[in-house]
């Protein structure tokens, strides 16, 4: 396994992470671990739309980049983390610790940077 994949594996098995994935900026996914009830396509398109509008929205409003976007839903929640030609996507529910999660998150996201500009 690559360095990426085994970062969102590791991710995949923090408690109230219900995946993990890299996905380039047009929606491919570079990398993953997913339940079951997610679908890869649909969240490396939902999440480059989700990416663009937003970055869109922004800019029009004079705002700059995002770096970072937490979204907080119903069933789930989920953290985006910009790693410079893609984006992390870690998806978890509902119940999940945030606090503890976010170091997680950023860690990992550092160890994909890093890799990602070697390979």
């Amino acid at each position: 396994m690559s360095k990426i994949q085994d970062a969102v594996v590791e991710l995949h098995g923090l408690p109230g992470v219900k995946g993990a994935a890299v996905i380039t900026h047009d929606g491919l996914m570079v990398a993953a671990s997913l339940d079951e009830e997610f679908t890869p396509d649909v969240i490396g398109g939902l999440t480059s739309y989700l990416l663009m509008t937003t970055q869109r929205s922004l800019r029009e409003g004079g705002l700059g980049r995002a770096s970072q976007y937490l979204l907080t839903a119903t069933h789930g929640k989920t953290i985006i983390v910009d790693i410079e030609e893609s984006s992390l996507v870690v998806l978890l529910d509902q119940f999940a610790e945030l606090a503890a999660t976010r170091r997680e998150v950023q860690d990992a996201a550092q160890r994909i940077r890093r890799a990602s500009r070697i390979a």
